[in-house]
Order: C-alpha cells, then sequence, then structure tokens
C-alpha cells in the first residue's frame, strides 16, 4: 500500500489510463487482504468507479458500483448511510448508460427497507431519522432520485412513496435544528450554500418534487390535499418567514414585560455569533482553538440560562420562535370566514396554487413551468419599469409589442390568472380579504394587476384599461411571506405598537447625479433615475476585513428630489408637530441609526433601494442614504439589509417607497420577499408598504397621503381595502391621460404591497 500510495502521487492527474491501472490494482490488493466482501473493499471499488464516473464511462462506472453495492447491502444493510448513498450513485451512473429501468429497480429494493407510514406526517416522525443525521439525508437523496426517474417514466404512483420519505426527511432534519445561535447559523449556511449540508441538493427541492408527484398521481384524495397544504408551507419556509417569527416573539416578551431579557438574548447571542465566525480562522487543535472553544462554552451557558428566564417570563416564546407547520384544521381556525390564503408555488413541472379558507382546502397545479412563468412574470415588470435586467433583443421587442402610446400587456396579465388563479377562484369568491404567498419570480408581482377576464379594447387606452377586469378589484390582497407568518401576526397582534399619528421619514439624499423623475413614461421603460450609473465594484475594504460601499460610487446616483415633496405630503397630514424629516444633508445613515424608531407610528423612507443581483458585487440589497466625506462602519451611505436588521423599530406602519423593496428581482427562485422585507420584520416591523417598481413621482404624494385619509376617514375599513380603494381612485383618475402618463396603468396604480396583517 506504501508503494502504491508512492507510485500514485507520481502520476499526473491527466494521465487517467494509469491511474485507472493502479487503483485496480490498489482494489484487488485490498480484496486479498481484506476479503472480497469487506467494506474497505467497497470503498476501493467506489474509488476506483469515480475514474470511470469523471470520464463519463458510465458502463464500467456503473460495473463497479454495483459490486460495492452488493457488499455493503450484505455487510451494512439496506438502512445505512453508506449503502444509501452508494445506491444513489449507481443509479445516476446507470440512468446516464440510458438503464433507467435497472436504476429505478435498484432503487427500489434498497428504499424497501424504509417503507411506512401513508401520510407526509407518518413518515417524518415514525419512519424517517429524526434530527440532522448522516441517514436522514442519505435517505433523502437516494429517495428523490428514485421519484424523479419513476416520475419521467410516467409512474407517479410508485413515485409517490419515495418523494414522501424525501419530503419528510427534509422535514425531520430541519426539525432537529433547535433555537441556537449555532443552529440558526446552520440554517443560514445551509439556505446560502445547500451543498454544505445536503452534499447536493436543496431540502426544498425535494419538497417541490413531492409537490409534483402528488399532484400526479391524483391530487383528489384528502390525504394527498393535506400532505400538499404541508409541503407547499414548507417549501415557503424561509428567511423572511424566520424573521417575522423571530420579531413577533420578539413583541411578545415586550408585552409579557420580558423586554429586557429579549435585548440580553440578542446580545449574547450576537456575542456567541462573533465568536463562532472566529473559530472558521483558528487552527484546529491549537492552544488558541481550545481557548475559544471554552469561551464559547461559557457564553453558551449563559445563553441558556436566558432562555430558560425567558421561558419562564414569556410562555410561548421559543414556539413563536420556530412555529410549526399548520396543519388543515389549523389553518381553516386561523382565517376568518371571509378571509382566503392563496400560496402559489412554481416547479419544474408545473405551477401550484393553493387556496385555504375556513370551507378547506382547493388546490390545482397549471401546465405552465417555472421558467415559462418566470418569462412572462419578466414581460410584465418591464411594462411597469421595474429594476430589471433584460436583453436587448427583449427590449426591442417589448418596446414594439401593443397598440398605443402606454400599453400595458393584458394579454400576459390574463394568461396568467387563468393559470394560477381561476382554477381555485370558486374558493375565492364573496371573500372580503385574500393573503398570498409565494416562491420564485412570480413574488415580485403584485397579483392586482393580473386580469381576471379577457381583455377588449387596445392596451393602451386609458379607457379600456379602466374598464379592464384587475385582480385588485375582486378582494383585498396582502401578501405575506408564508402562512405560519399569519399566524404569528395575530398572535402578537397590536403589541407594543405606538398609538396616536407620528411620523419619521428619510428621503430625497444628496446626490450628485442629474435629477431624475421616478417612474416610466409611454414607451420608456428606464428605471428610476435613467438606471443605476454606479461603478462595477461599489465596496471597499476599511480596516481588517470589513467591507464598506464607496461613497464616491454611491454619490454618482441621480437626485431624488420628488422623494421630498411625497414626504412633505405625508408631513401635511400627520402634523408638523407629529412628524420628523431628515431631507438633503440630513438624510444620513447615521441619523437614522441615532433616531428614536421605537415610539412613532410611521416610518416613511423614500431613496434609491439597491437591491441584489442588480449589481455585480452586492452581496445584500440596501437603501442609498447621503453619502458620508468618509466611510465607516456607523455610516457608509448604504444602509445593507442586516444593518436593518439590527434595528429596534416600533412603528405600525413602514413605508419603504424605493423601487423593488417588496420582492425578487423576477429571477426564478428568488425569495418570496427581498431581504429588505425581511429585515425590516426582523427589526420589528408590523407590518410594510414595500415597492415593486419605483414609485412614479407624479402619484406617490397622492397614493401614500390618500391611503391614510381613507383610513381615518372610516375606521372599518382594513389597511388592504384602504389601499384597494386608493388604487381605485388613482386608476380612474384621468388627470395626465394626454401626456403619455397616464394613471390607468399599473406602472402608476399599483407599485405597492401591503405586507402583513390585515389590521393593527
Amino acid at each position: 500500500m506504501t508503494d502504491l500510495k508512492r507510485r500514485q502521487s507520481a502520476i499526473p492527474y491527466s494521465e487517467k489510463a494509469a491511474r485507472i491501472a493502479l487503483l485496480a490494482e490498489r482494489a484487488k490488493l485490498i480484496a486479498e487482504y481484506h476479503g472480497d466482501d469487506s467494506v474497505p473493499h467497497a470503498d476501493a471499488l467506489q474509488l476506483l468507479a469515480f475514474e470511470y464516473y469523471s470520464e463519463k464511462r458510465w458502463t464500467e462506472d456503473a460495473a463497479l458500483r454495483s459490486r460495492a453495492l452488493a457488499i455493503r447491502r450484505k455487510l451494512q444493510g439496506d438502512r445505512s448511510s453508506d449503502t444509501l448513498y452508494a445506491v444513489r450513485a449507481l443509479a445516476h451512473s446507470l440512468a446516464e448508460d440510458g438503464r433507467s429501468a435497472e436504476a429505478t429497480k435498484i432503487l427500489a429494493e434498497v428504499l424497501g427497507a424504509w417503507q411506512g407510514g401513508s401520510t407526509l406526517t407518518d413518515v417524518a416522525e415514525q419512519t424517517v431519522p429524526r434530527g440532522r443525521t448522516v441517514e436522514g439525508k442519505a435517505l433523502g437523496m437516494a429517495a428523490a432520485a428514485h421519484a424523479r426517474l419513476a416520475l419521467d417514466n410516467g409512474d407517479a404512483a410508485s413515485a409517490l412513496a419515495s418523494s414522501r420519505i424525501a419530503a419528510a426527511s427534509s422535514l425531520a432534519y430541519r426539525r432537529g435544528f433547535g433555537t441556537g445561535v449555532l443552529d440558526e447559523q446552520l440554517v443560514e449556511l445551509a439556505e446560502k450554500d445547500p451543498s454544505t449540508h445536503t452534499g447536493e441538493e436543496m431540502f426544498a427541492e425535494w419538497s417541490r418534487l413531492h409537490a409534483d408527484v402528488l399532484w400526479e398521481a391524483g391530487p383528489k384524495s384528502p390525504s394527498a390535499k393535506s400532505d400538499a397544504l404541508l409541503i407547499l408551507q414548507d417549501i415557503m419556509a424561509g428567511r423572511t418567514s424566520r424573521a417575522l417569527a423571530r420579531s413577533a416573539a420578539t413583541r411578545a416578551a415586550a408585552a409579557s414585560g420580558a423586554a429586557g431579557l429579549a435585548a440580553e438574548r440578542d446580545a449574547k447571542a450576537a456575542e456567541l455569533g462573533a465568536l463562532f465566525a472566529r473559530s472558521e480562522s483558528t487552527k484546529a487543535g491549537s492552544d488558541a482553538d481550545r481557548a475559544l472553544w471554552q469561551e464559547i462554552g461559557t457564553a453558551n451557558a449563559a445563553l441558556e440560562a436566558i432562555d430558560s428566564r425567558l421561558a419562564a417570563a414569556t410562555p410561548g416564546y421559543f414556539e413563536l420562535v420556530k412555529p410549526a407547520l399548520l396543519d388543515e384544521p389549523a389553518a381553516k381556525t386561523l382565517l376568518a370566514a371571509d378571509e382566503a390564503f392563496l400560496m402559489i408555488v412554481p416547479t419544474p413541472r408545473g405551477t401550484h396554487s393553493l387556496v385555504v379558507t375556513r370551507g378547506g382546502v382547493e388546490w390545482h397545479r397549471s401546465a405552465m413551468t417555472e421558467a415559462e412563468l418566470t418569462r412572462h412574470v419578466r414581460r410584465l415588470l418591464w411594462d411597469v419599469g421595474a429594476n430589471i435586467d433584460v436583453t436587448p433583443e427583449e427590449d426591442e421587442r417589448w418596446s414594439a409589442e401593443g397598440e398605443g402610446d402606454f400599453p400595458f400587456d393584458r394579454g400576459t396579465a390574463y394568461r396568467l390568472y387563468e393559470e394560477l388563479v381561476a382554477p381555485v377562484s370558486g374558493a375565492l369568491a364573496g371573500k372580503r380579504h385574500l393573503f398570498t404567498s409565494a416562491a420564485g419570480s412570480i413574488s415580485s408581482l403584485p397579483l392586482g394587476i393580473l386580469v381576471t377576464e379577457k381583455p377588449t379594447g387596445t392596451d393602451g387606452d386609458p379607457a379600456a384599461l379602466r374598464a379592464t377586469s384587475w385582480f385588485a378589484d375582486k378582494a383585498a390582497i396582502v401578501q405575506l411571506p408564508s402562512l405560519q407568518s399569519l399566524q404569528l401576526l395575530r398572535a402578537v397582534a397590536g403589541a407594543n405598537i405606538p398609538t396616536g399619528s407620528s411620523m419619521i421619514g428619510f428621503g430625497d439624499p444628496l446626490l450628485e447625479g442629474n435629477a431624475a423623475t421616478r417612474g416610466v413614461e409611454g414607451r420608456n421603460r428606464t428605471a428610476r433615475g435613467g438606471g443605476t450609473p454606479l461603478a462595477s465594484n461599489i465596496w471597499r475594504a476599511a480596516s481588517g476585513e470589513t467591507e464598506l460601499a464607496d461613497p464616491s460610487a454611491l454619490r454618482r446616483l441621480a437626485r431624488l428630489p420628488g422623494t421630498e415633496k411625497e414626504l412633505k405630503a405625508m408631513e401635511g397630514l400627520v402634523g408638523a408637530g407629529n412628524t420628523k424629516l431628515f431631507l438633503a444633508g440630513e438624510a444620513t445613515e447615521a441619523k437614522l441609526k441615532a433616531a428614536d424608531l421605537s415610539s412613532s407610528s410611521i416610518l416613511f423612507l423614500a431613496t434609491h433601494g439597491l437591491v441584489a443581483g442588480e449589481i455585480a458585487d452586492l452581496g445584500e440589497p440596501g437603501l442609498v442614504f447621503t453619502p458620508p466625506a468618509a466611510a465607516s462602519p456607523a455610516d457608509d451611505g448604504l444602509l445593507t439589509a442586516s444593518e436593518v436588521a439590527a434595528l429596534r423599530i416600533g412603528a405600525g406602519w413602514v413605508i419603504l417607497s424605493a423601487c423593488n423593496t417588496a420582492a425578487g428581482d423576477g429571477r426564478a427562485g428568488a425569495p418570496g420577499l427581498s431581504g429588505l422585507a425581511r429585515a425590516f420584520f426582523f427589526a420589528g416591523a408590523e407590518s410594510l408598504l414595500a415597492s415593486h417598481w419605483p414609485v412614479r413621482d407624479d402619484v406617490a404624494a397622492v397614493l401614500t397621503v390618500r391611503l391614510f385619509e381613507i383610513l381615518r376617514a372610516d375606521s372599518k375599513l382594513s389597511r388592504a381595502e384602504a389601499l384597494q380603494q386608493v388604487e381605485r381612485e388613482i386608476r380612474n383618475d384621468t388627470r395626465d391621460d394626454p401626456y403619455l402618463r397616464s394613471w390607468s396603468h399599473p406602472s402608476a396604480w399599483a407599485p405597492f404591497s401591503l405586507i402583513g396583517d390585515i389590521s393593527d
């Protein structure tokens, strides 16, 4: 073996034949020493097989993996993680070799040791390994592989048990995480880099696979609907939902007089997080490493003591931090008789729409795939002037489409309604409020701009646009990150929200770019201020490893004088004595961080919003403030989402009038709500009024002021109904019809989404 290692080290990696010959010799030697039927021999065969795998020589690869699997099944059994990983690798090679039937058969044989349970809950609680286990991950990967092969072969019935195991493995694995700091960091890391914890796949992909199998195997059964409700919730339960959960727990602690304990826990958690971060760069086993882990242990013990006191002072605190998925009875009880909750989840095979009401669950999957849906969403976002990347060819083609000077593609909006909403519209009939939660690209689009009846007239005729049957008129729509979010908001409704009407606002930061008018005009779909004229790299290193925004790069952004008018219009409504405005040179990040954000009922931020993905090196979204002369950690001119999350906000309303603050950027796989929305929930906001695209200057001041006027005039109206009414008023306003800026266009009346609950 020593001689083999020496010879192997001398062979260049490019000399595949020599490497294969040597590894074959190695496997033979190990078999002679340990025996043909030995785990070391199986390991050696798989190592040799990898050389064929890397060359895509599937037949030789599969033959070796088949021998290794037989050994593992004999010695380790079908419930071993080694066996599960081995069978999945063999199945992949067989499928690549055109032998999918063999791949499906061998996976089914091994998975037979794990069968049991006819519902997702049964399998998650009784069949798959509980908690964060290697077996659970390996099982999920093998089960997902079998389900995909069976589904692609048109055999959804055979795929059902396997996809259920994969989805249950996902649930069981994530249930193994607690509420400690390390657990939270692992969950965040798993979402940012799924390969860290799953080997190759995202847990959400297993859940989406199970949703598709459920539909294709027979969606009419009660158990299928119940499982679909759970699994679609699981897909939606991302970082935004967790941020809202943390915010709800914080408000519950404050209501029980334990705000100090909650703050103490946050401080200790931050300390632990910093210690964990240090451990990544400390040499394992060194004196410094041992001392650091002793410090981590001390801090963790202190956190556990705080947690015990917090749980006693605020019963249910940690149930709020980590809410369970809602089954059908719990979901139905959560909703009033005039409320409905709509979930939309796209997959590579179609798009799921599921409605929950007091009367039950309605579920449909459209044939519109995730990729098709993304194309349609991008088309509509371009139409309203959202900040999305389009190719020159797309821009030229879309600019030429439609009749009239200022058209909106109602045909695409109608098609989306027909595919996603119409099949479940019976459950929505007569509902006063509609809560929505969506994944992927559709989350970027306010559903109110969908069209419920086949449009007539021309797309650019203001009269035709006003006569259009908009989904916004069918119910008052509220956006949420998940079904659980509604439960959390209602559990702590109104807790510690300031009474009365007071506002703090920031806007019109002092920038050097040419003053820009926000919004679109006619066939010009240029986004806010003519694009984002930033350098390709807006970050520069400060001290140590800290990265700060470059004030000189931010300063080149366009000035937004319309935001001052927007804020002052709100000041006129709230009253100068109840308003603090920070404009131009006063609109700094430092002043925001120093302000008392806990006692105002309204926080209004009107400025540029930079979205992750919009600029090459922007890792997280942020809001632009007046750039300082020199950047510092306290103020570099860009308030990032992570900095927002560290604020303490008590406002019942947070208004974000800054391009794409409501949702993702229209890409497949984009988060259900933007990082900014998530961060404001984490900071304590109860409801957000956030924009999906730049709010037009000519409309902005009217829209927000009128919204609050309507609420003041009729206390029986909900926030969502007030927004619905003001959208209708703006749409019917004819003042700019002759000037290529008709308010009948959705770009004018539909930029905002209400994110939260319908009332305090």
